[in-house]
């Protein structure tokens, strides 16, 4: 709570002074000043503890003496006894004398004891001693005490003596502990500060003591003034940081042998100190360029420097970095690359000098990450062809530098027998040196093969004299010299020749290997071979191309290639799934899965390709299907041939693959069955087939594949239909007829005829029956639907309904579906009779509904369109007398069959149609005559009303009444409500369109503050005649509960008014402030009635509500006022910035308040009053947030002073209620 003193002052002076910004600021600043205060306060209390300890202390030394003398003449007694007894006992001489060698070694001062002058200036010693030592004298024997003070004594084998210190000295007098100290002043002083200002401003009426700060504030934008304050120069600050930085160095270098640690970080502040001033003074061109690079050198040598003589890592890293920094730092773009790389290679020569001494491998990493990676990034911005001669040596530089260091750190950290092979400097200097040296000479043609040959011979001759003359010791650096070696040469191979020749022999010496490590058993071969074969697959895609023009089908080397790498895949997979590969090798029964499927794929893409490549592209799709079924037949007849069973699965794909071809032909509007497709599709087919019934070991795993292959014929006949059709009549819409045709025809045939094949429809009849027909039958079904769309155009021949071909198709496809129905419920398979009515209800209601403006179409000269119901009012007329009918005629036709199920789907689906027509019948302008529009005497509303009779007659067969208790289900009753008023807005915005020629648009009556004002006093009226019309128990309910989103939205109305519409001049006596407060009397009319059936409403919450809503209807008022009265434009920028609005606001509010506390105080309403005091509070943040920053001159004057008097007399007219007693507390 002490803290808050401080913030608030520091807030209301940065407020005052400096705006909202400014208190913030000054608030965090307050903050600060108090932890530092309280900090600070706390130092004489330990000054004092520190003084109160200093006797404690003293007296314990003394003691500590005095004990450690007597001490010592207690163990040269000991030694003289040990004497007497070596020379009167000769026979235990030997004993006794290395007893007293013993002795003599515990007592020797020069030895392991200290002497007693050591111990009381040994700090450590000495605190452990006063320890021990400060115990009861009489409970501390001698061992006990020798053991606490010196501990070498303890670990000794010998036994001291046992004597009691007791006897020796006196116990020392202790002085008993002061009490703590209590608080100190600064603390007094500000508990004393924080109680008088808690006691001014809470204390006694705080209203009044609020009013008169306000008033203060007030008075004082009177005397308000500001003051500039003046500043150093630029270079001043700078050479203040350098000199600041330069005593933290030459303080850090004086402690360097006192405090090591503090002494580095010292040093390493003040040389990161120097480089960001430097780089600073650079980027504000206080210091030039050149002036700059030398500066940054010099500290870069200079911590360096510091480094290697102090033996600090952390020195020689920064000094490096910096190093490394100080050319790009100050570089302008222009300067020469060799001066850069000969900068870097003096740089890279110190770290190697380092290097020869210190195994600091962070700072050689760090050296070769600034060395390649400025290297790289000078490459791809500034590297020409003819820059080779000049860049190259810098490259080998660099390179051997780095290498050179990689062997130094391992020959330095051999003696740690691990770790002393730096991986990423052995590895990664070729490799980042190897991908520069691409890039340099691409160029020239065999340079980067004759580099790979140089860097192999180079690291394997690094490897033999290893071998030659540290073989044991650096074994594994051999190694990795070695593979490196082994790395390059094989990198020198597809770097001089051809990429896919490479390939193809890496496969087949891949394949070769596996066969070998396999037979030998050794693993390692066996990972780099499996490593190889993806290599080679993956180097053979990368330089796939276009075939030589010359090139020949099948006898050329992309697809000798192509079946080199297949083969080899296979033959690797092959061999590690033999039982006596799995034996050795367990990782093999995933390996060879993998390997299977890479050979198929260059199996397959090598075959698609050279088909792409020498086929005509009209036979390409027949000739891929012929060869991919070849390759199911050769997998099929490998796999029981050489017992692989997963050469089962490319087998049983032929379907899959036939299916993905099929859809790639629709895809390209191609013909199948022409040319080699009149072979291939009818020797395919069966050939899959041929294969299901040949690896029929699971019968579960290819049910779905016997489904496929009726998918397959089934869309095969009918495309090929289709194009006959369209071959002999191509116009009309004789083309569309075939899928239902053959959907039918196929769903007919396997209900007459396919329970009588034994194989494969017996075998499988869910596979045909179900999986196979469903997909077909729901296709004929969504035909149908698709179907709707077309205007049955049946040229030559004209359009009849019912008997033109869409009709037709549509008649043959519902008779085979209803065979194959009949069939699944004889088989016990599926039982879909219980969605068989209503879907042939809600299907057939649909296509008569087609044939309805197919009629329209072609004989009354309408488009035919989904959407002409939609956009012709004339159709839609026709089509609500239609849909009208036929639901009475359902309706009576479901009483005259008797069943319940079939009127109740009927009746509901029809109410469906209905209530979805009545709602977008809406959209419409109801201009459908040419003659003048009546209201509700127009075609468009008389088919509504029908329809809303229809709906009626439709609840009254099912008994139910909108005038009876409880009968009409709540979610049928708000529906019917919801939607009868959405009729309402559409014929009033009807009559609008038409009565006064205001556009028939939801969103221009959205937009129109007109048109809303009509429709909230029509929404009233409706609302009101609702409540008036329905005071019944259940539709009073119902009737309240279904107005509540109407209530709702004209209620957030009146806000969303107040906020945009400005209303006319006169305040109240005008058509927005009437409707608003209509509106407020219709709500709590509508509160009454909910208070009646709910018996009583949350209170609390209803006050807020009707409080809040005055609230803002009253600022709207006042708003307008100035509006229309001061010429202040009613946009909320405007009246933000206005200072006469902020100051009436203020003003206002602050009358408001004293309303209502006033008012609070003469009926005792505590919580009414605290309503009141919030928005005070509301008024006050609100002058020292808003009027404090965006007011000024005289309305800001005016707004405090105004607040300020108001504050005074509402603290002295309506002060706080007093709490009232209970009778608890009474009695």
């Amino acid at each position: 709570m002490k803290a808050s003193i401080f913030i608030l002052i520091a807030m209301i002076w940065g407020g005052f002074q400096f705006g909202v910004e400014g208190a913030f600021g000054c608030a965090l600043l307050g903050f600060v000043i108090y932890i530092f205060i309280s900090k600070q306060s706390t130092h004489p209390a330990q000054a004092s503890s520190q003084e109160q300890t200093a006797p404690v202390a003293n007296a314990s030394a003394l003691s500590l003496r005095q004990r450690v003398d007597q001490l010592e003449q207690s163990l040269a007694s000991l030694q003289a006894e040990v004497a007497q007894m070596k020379a009167s006992a000769p026979a235990k001489t030997t004993d006794l004398v290395s007893m007293s060698d013993r002795e003599a070694h515990i007592i020797e001062p020069s030895s392991s004891i200290m002497t007693a002058s050591e111990a009381l200036t040994s700090e450590p010693s000495m605190s452990t001693a006063a320890e021990a030592l400060l115990q009861e004298p009489s409970n501390i024997s001698l061992s006990e005490a020798a053991t606490n003070i010196f501990p070498s004594i303890a670990t000794s084998p010998s036994k001291p003596d046992t004597t009691p210190l007791s006897q020796a000295a006196e116990p020392p007098q202790i002085p008993s502990p002061r009490p703590a100290a209590g608080p100190s002043w600064l603390d007094t002083q500000l508990n004393n500060a924080y109680q008088m200002a808690k006691n001014w401003l809470l204390g006694g009426n705080t209203v009044v003591r609020v009013g008169i700060l306000i008033l203060f504030f007030g008075v004082a934008f009177l005397l308000k003034f500001a003051a500039d304050n003046s500043m150093l120069p630029v270079e001043f600050r700078f050479a203040g940081t350098a000199l600041g930085a330069v005593a933290l160095l030459v303080i850090g270098w004086r402690l360097r042998d006192k405090r090591r640690e503090y002494a580095l970080i010292m040093q390493g502040g003040g040389v990161g100190v120097l480089y960001l001033t430097a780089f600073t003074a650079l980027k504000f061109a206080v210091i030039p360029a050149g002036f700059a690079l030398a500066f940054l050198v010099l500290i870069a040598v200079f911590s360096a420097i510091l480094a290697i003589k102090q033996d600090a890592r952390s020195l020689a890293v920064m000094g490096i970095s910096g190093g490394f920094l100080a050319p790009i730092l100050t570089s302008t773009g222009s300067g020469s690359h060799i001066a850069l790389f000969g900068y870097f290679a003096l740089l890279n020569a110190g770290i190697f000098a380092i290097a020869w001494y210190k195994t600091w491998r962070p700072l050689n990493l760090l050296g070769f990450v600034f060395t390649f990676g400025i290297a790289t990034s000078w490459g791809a911005l500034k590297y020409q062809p003819a820059l080779l001669a000049s860049t190259e040596p810098f490259l080998i530089l660099f390179f051997l530098f780095y290498v050179g260091i990689a062997l130094l750190y391992a020959l330095r950290q051999q003696i740690a027998l691990k770790s002393y092979v730096d991986g990423t400097l052995i590895f990664g200097t070729p490799l980042a040196a190897f991908g520069l040296q691409a890039a340099l000479v691409h160029e020239i043609q065999f340079a980067l093969a004759g580099s790979a040959v140089a860097l192999s011979a180079f690291y394997i001759g690094i490897a033999q004299s290893l071998w030659q003359r540290k073989r044991d010791e650096l074994h594994l650096l051999f190694e990795a010299m070695l593979a490196l070696g082994v790395l390059f040469a094989t990198l020198a191979i597809p770097l001089a020749f051809d990429a896919r020749t490479t390939a193809a022999s890496w496969a087949v010496e891949a394949a070769a290997i596996i066969w070998v490590s396999l037979r030998q058993q050794r693993l390692r071969s066996l990972l780099c071979a499996l490593v190889l074969q993806a290599i080679a697959g993956i180097a053979f895609f990368n330089k796939a191309g276009p075939l030589n023009e010359n090139a020949i089908a099948i006898l050329n080397s992309g697809y000798i290639g192509g079946l080199m790498l297949a083969l080899s895949s296979l033959f690797s997979g092959y061999l590690l799934q033999k039982k006596a590969a799995l034996e050795w090798f367990k990782p093999g029964a995933t390996l060879s899965p993998l390997l299977a499927a890479w050979g198929l794929i260059w199996w397959l893409g090598s075959g698609l390709y050279e088909i792409e490549s020498f086929v005509l592209s009209s036979e390409q799709y027949s000739a891929e299907v012929i060869f991919i079924g070849f390759s199911a037949l050769l997998a099929s007849l490998a796999c029981k041939k050489w017992a692989w069973p997963l050469l089962r699965l490319p087998a049983l794909a032929l379907f899959p693959a036939l299916g993905l071809m099929l859809l790639q032909v629709l895809i390209h509007n191609s013909h199948a069955m022409t040319g080699l497709g009149i072979l291939a599709w009818p020797l395919s087919l069966p050939l899959a087939l041929w294969l299901l019934h040949r690896h029929e070991e699971d019968k579960q795993a290819i049910e779905i594949l016997h489904a496929l292959g009726i998918w397959l014929l089934s869309i095969l006949v009918a495309t090929e239909l289709a194009w006959l059709t369209r071959q002999a009549v191509p116009e009309g819409i004789w083309r569309n007829v075939a899928w239902p045709l053959i959907s039918a025809a196929v769903l007919w045939l396997l209900a007459e005829y396919g329970s009588k094949i034994n194989w494969p429809i017996a075998r499988h009849p869910r596979a045909y029956f179900v999986a196979g027909a469903v997909p077909i039958a729901a296709g004929l079904l969504i035909w149908t639907l698709f179907a709707l769309g077309s205007d049955g155009n049946a040229e030559p021949l004209p359009y009849i309904p019912l008997l033109n071909p869409l009709d037709i198709a549509l008649g043959l496809g519902l008779v085979g579906l209803l065979a194959w129905i009949k069939r699944l419920r004889t088989l016990g398979l599926l039982d879909l009779s219980k969605w068989l009515t209503p879907s042939l209800l809600g299907l057939g209601f649909l296509w008569l509904n087609a044939i309805l403006l197919r009629v329209f179409a072609h004989w009354g000269g309408e488009y035919y369109s989904l959407s002409t119901p939609i956009n012709s009012l004339k159709v839609q007329a026709v089509f609500a007398l239609f849909w009208s009918a036929a639901s009475i005629l359902v309706v009576m036709a479901a009483q005259r069959l008797g069943g319940l199920l079939a009127t109740r789907i009927a009746v509901r689906a029809l109410l469906a149609v209905l209530w979805a027509w009545l709602l977008i019948a809406n959209f419409n302008d109801g201009s459908l005559l040419p003659i003048r529009y009546l209201p509700l005497f127009n075609l468009l509303e008389l088919a509504q009303l029908a329809a809303f009779g229809a709906l009626y007659m439709a609840w009254r067969d099912q008994k139910y009444s909108l005038f009876t208790d409880a009968v009409l289900p709540n979610w049928l009753a708000y529906t019917l409500l919801a939607t009868l008023f959405i009729w309402f807005n559409g014929a009033l915005l009807r009559g609008l369109h038409h009565g006064l020629a205001l556009p028939f648009s939801v969103w221009e009556a959205i937009r129109s503050s007109n048109m809303q004002q009509i429709f909230m006093l029509a929404w009233g009226l409706f609302a009101l005649a609702a409540m008036q019309l329905t005071r019944r128990g259940s539709m009073l309910r119902l009737c309240a509960i279904a107005s509540a989103p109407v209530i709702l939205i004209m209620w957030l109305w009146t806000f969303y008014a107040n906020l945009s519409q400005s209303g006319s001049r006169w305040p109240l006596l005008n058509p927005l402030d009437l409707i608003q407060i209509g509106i407020f009397a219709l709500i709590g009319l509508w509160l009454y009635r909910v208070d009646k059936l709910r018996g009583g409403l949350p209170q609390q919450w209803l006050k807020i509500g009707v409080g809040f809503t005055a609230f803002v209807w009253l600022n709207g008022v006042l708003l307008r006022t100035l509006h229309h009265w001061a010429d202040v434009p009613y946009v909320a920028s405007a009246l933000l910035h206005s200072t006469l609005v902020q100051a009436s606001l203020s003003i206002f509010w602050t009358l408001l308040a004293f309303s209502i506390m006033l008012f609070s105080a003469r009926k005792l309403d505590r919580s009414l009053w605290f309503s009141g005091a919030a928005l005070l509070v509301v008024v006050v943040a609100k002058l020292f947030i808003i009027d404090l920053s965006r007011i000024s001159g005289i309305e800001r004057i005016v707004s405090f002073i105004g607040v300020g008097i108001l504050l005074l007399i509402i603290g002295y007219l309506s002060p706080l209620p007093p709490k009232q007693e209970s009778k608890e507390g009474d009695v």
